[in-house]
């Protein structure tokens, strides 16, 4: 069975996400996992040598597990409510492990074969600064599968995916699997490429047309279809197709040096309200989980 992990650390950002989460697995039918990195605050140089009382850390470490058996329950309580056939709910637990965010999170994920990691993103932040040396970026650099929710976010059922590509021939397996992701919605896929036709390199309608071609032979989705997008800056015209395109979701293949990479660096840093009004999906190279 499919399963999908949820970083928690109990703000209104992370409890949105885990709503999504439950509903998302409810739909593709996946087993769903809180888990919760407690460290201890930390301290400033000048109290390095601070050492914690036994007393205050079993207390805080309480709180923590309280809280997480907290949010468990609530979700259980709300999906009690919102579906009227609740033997098919997902199979939510919750764990409580110690040590770094990104370091845990990666490790529990790959030890328990998770697919899918859904984590939220603070609405009032720019995305560079998110996913620039934060967990949700350290996650990513590991090759994660990982879907970040905008703040306030929610769910409602997938119609339209986008895929943003640059025709890279690992961007196939990653199709194959987004094919899979996205049937039990029946949602169509659109494969966008952004660029003006004058900037593209020679070769490039060929180039479309041969990744369109291994697209249909290989990617038993019916559902699939493409537009370029008229644009000279990447940026304007991801803008255009979140603003425009009526999607649910926007899907990126985060490639080291690639198009991913060039997004969030330099000219193409976007910022939260301008393109993380929804979903966004981020997989790694020739991904091939199913999800």
């Amino acid at each position: 069975m499919k399963k999908i992990l949820v970083p928690v650390d109990f703000s209104p950002t992370a409890e949105n996400a885990a709503n999504y989460a439950t509903d998302l697995a409810y739909n593709i039918g996946a087993r769903l996992e809180l888990i919760h990195v407690f460290q201890l605050p930390i301290v400033p140089p000048l109290a390095a040598s601070m050492v914690w009382p036994s007393e205050e850390y079993s207390h805080m470490e309480d709180d923590a597990k309280k809280a997480l058996e907290k949010l468990l329950h609530k979700i259980e309580k709300r999906y009690e409510a919102a579906y009227k056939d609740y033997s098919l709910k997902p199979e939510v637990s919750s764990k409580l492990v110690y040590g770094e965010v990104d370091d845990e999170v990666g490790k529990h994920f790959t030890e328990c074969k998770m697919n899918l990691i859904v984590i939220g993103l603070n609405s009032a932040s720019k995305l560079s600064k998110i996913l620039v040396g934060s967990n949700a970026r350290k996650m990513i650099e590991r090759e994660i599968p990982i879907l970040l929710i905008p703040g306030g976010y929610q769910f409602k059922k997938l119609k339209k995916i986008a895929f943003a590509t640059d025709f890279s021939h690992t961007d196939i397996p990653v199709l194959c699997s987004l094919a899979e992701f996205a049937k039990p919605f029946n949602a169509d896929i659109l494969i966008m490429h952004t660029g003006h036709p004058a900037s593209e390199p020679a070769g490039y309608k060929q180039k479309t047309e041969d990744f369109l071609n291994r697209v249909a032979d290989r990617v038993n989705y019916k559902n699939i279809y493409h537009r370029h997008v008229n644009s000279e800056r990447v940026k304007d015209g991801l803008d255009w197709i979140v603003e425009n395109g009526q999607i649910d979701m926007l899907v990126m293949v985060h490639r080291k040096q690639g198009f991913f990479y060039r997004l969030f660096n330099g000219s193409y840093t976007l910022t939260m309200s301008d393109h993380i009004q929804i979903p966004l999906l981020v997989l790694p190279p020739e991904h091939r989980i199913p999800m």
